[in-house]
């Protein structure tokens, strides 16, 4: 997951008592909290848009790794936060984003369970 063509990649897993909030996978993983500007989504969302990230680049949506690997890589990060429940949350949905990074784009994903919690997030120049 980390060796996707990209300018940054933030790939971080955490014990459950290594964090207790959105906020705090964020400056563990070393990008910037965002308060209330955390957009939370459903599992199904999260397994997608972690999916696109890995198949698609963020600012020409080159081909990044083929879809069906994209969406294996996806599901089994997912997955290992445990096989239900959990939270997920995103910093934009569509084409609107709240910066997390000095990056002119970025877009990822964070997820909180009983198990622990991860974030996963790629920046890009343009």
């Amino acid at each position: 997951m980390q060796d996707i063509d990209v300018e940054q990649v933030w790939l971080t897993v955490l014990q459950p008592s290594e964090a207790a909030t959105y906020d705090d996978v964020a400056r563990i993983a070393g990008i910037e909290p965002l308060g209330k500007a955390w957009i939370e989504i459903s599992r199904s969302e999260a397994r997608a848009l972690l999916s696109g990230l890995l198949h698609r680049s963020l600012p020409y949506q080159a081909e990044l790794m083929p879809r069906h690997r994209a969406d294996w890589l996806a599901g089994e990060f997912i997955d290992a936060f445990g096989p239900y429940g959990g939270r997920f949350a995103t910093n934009g949905v569509d084409r609107g984003w709240t910066p997390a990074t000095d990056y002119v784009m970025d877009r990822g994903l964070v997820v909180m369970s009983e198990i622990g919690s991860g974030i996963f997030w790629v920046a890009d120049e343009d």
